[in-house]
């Protein structure tokens, strides 16, 4: 912007100011004083009712549904559990949420609000019994339902409605109880937090509902002891609440690492199983295939010494058409676990094919031909102890990897001349001779 616009500008701001001070100066519209007289005769809401077990039902309502939706994504029994012991909560607050001028109706529905209380904490303890995935027995839960609902429905018309609510904190109690004893035996167990919130919770609701019927009972003023019993109650339920989230959580997140776990197992049996020979449990050549660069360019980098033994069986045609090919396997078997044996764990045997072993060692040629002769030994050991044919032999080559080599293809094939000078020698020596 020039310097001649800037000045026009500037004037421009100091007009609409001018401009702009009588027009806030005028008094406002009447219509709009009019419609503001008119918001303030609207007239105040009145004092609002709270009824406490209202609320605290609505409360356990709303854990319920929670809940519900975890079910929708982890099927649990337990968490069926939870939910009907929340719902039975709720509905036994809203019976017990108002007064009752007929004496009679008002202990039958205290009746039902105590067996539905006793019933919600049946279900607390069944959740235990069957987290994660225990099998209930149901003849015990059966009768026990039958039992209390036979009470609490048929007591109000012969007892005083004292002894029905007595009767109903005691087992409801006791029952919360041992609710509390298996979830913090579980949370010892398996070290869950969510466990501990519950058992921790129940706990705190039982020693609670003790205190306040043993102050009923002993007729002392329990007004304010009740109220705050109830208050502490509510507080605890919903760390109870929170502690059944957390703990559905918590056995989801064990489920999935014991999943990553088995299958971490299974890739690691599947890749043994593609880098193995079934039949010997030596390497195959697959696994060769991986190794080879590798061991290459160690023996390169550090000079670390390296040799290629290559081991065939003798006269294992002849086995296998004189008796059977289950008796060559047996063979192949028993020869492939004396190679392993023979062995150190930092060297490799490998089926090369067919009857050929390959074995690699991590030392010089002398020390690879002194392993050579070490084998014979051993395979002569072995099949005067065990049920090798007489026959069967080995016949052994032995080369080292050179320097210079970019592959193991030239120490293997100088390895498989040596086998074969090796194999015409034991021909020589045992021709002809029978199986």
């Amino acid at each position: 912007m020039s310097g001649g616009d800037a000045r026009h500008a500037h004037w421009l701001l100091i007009a609409l100011a001018v401009c702009a001070v009588p027009a806030c100066a005028q008094p406002p519209d009447s219509d709009l004083l009019r419609q503001l007289d008119t918001l303030q005769n609207i007239p105040v809401p009145g004092p609002m009712t709270i009824r406490p077990r209202i609320f605290a039902a609505y409360g356990a309502l709303i854990a319920g549904a929670m809940l519900s939706l975890l079910y929708l994504y982890r099927g649990r029994a337990f968490i069926v559990y939870w939910i009907g012991c929340w719902l039975f909560i709720a509905a036994a607050l809203a019976l017990v949420a108002r007064g009752y001028s007929d004496p009679t109706l008002g202990s039958v529905l205290t009746g039902l609000a105590m067996l539905l209380v006793v019933w919600s904490t049946g279900l607390v303890l069944l959740a235990a019994s069957a987290f994660p995935q225990n099998a209930l027995k149901w003849g015990a839960t059966v009768k026990g339902v039958a039992a209390s609902a036979v009470w609490f429905l048929v007591a109000p018309f012969v007892l005083p409605l004292t002894v029905l609510i007595g009767t109903g904190t005691a087992v409801a109690s006791g029952l919360l109880g041992w609710a509390a004893f298996r979830y913090l035996r579980l949370a010892r167990g398996s070290r869950y937090a969510g466990a501990f919130l519950i058992g921790a919770g129940l706990a705190i609701i039982c020693i609670g509902n003790v205190a306040g019927g043993t102050a009923a009972l002993t007729m002392s003023p329990v007004g304010a002891t009740l109220a705050r019993l109830a208050v502490v109650n509510v507080i605890t339920s919903m760390f109870v609440a929170l502690g059944m989230h957390l703990l559905v959580f918590e056995d989801m997140t064990e489920e999935l690492r014991v999943t990553n776990r088995d299958l971490a197992a299974a890739h690691e049996e599947v890749k043994r199983l593609a880098i193995t020979d079934p039949l010997t449990g030596c390497r195959n050549r697959r696994f060769f295939d991986e190794i080879e660069r590798r061991e290459m360019q160690r023996h390169r980098r550090y000079d670390a010494p390296l040799s290629v033994v290559f081991v065939d069986v003798n006269h294992f045609k002849r086995l296998n058409d004189t008796l059977g090919h289950d008796r060559g396997d047996d063979t192949l078997r028993a020869i492939g676990t004396l190679l392993r044996r023979q062995v150190r764990e930092s060297d490799y045997v490998i089926r090369w094919g067919g009857d050929e072993f390959l074995l690699l060692l991590s030392c010089g040629e002398t020390e690879a031909r002194a392993k050579a002769t070490e084998l014979k030994a051993a395979f002569s050991r072995e099949r005067a102890t065990s049920a090798l044919p007489e026959q069967v032999g080995l016949s052994i080559g032995v080369a080292a990897v050179s320097k210079e080599a970019e592959s193991l293809r030239d120490a293997i094939r100088d390895a498989d001349a040596g086998m074969y000078k090796d194999k015409l020698a034991e021909r020589g020596a045992h021709a002809q001779q029978p199986l």
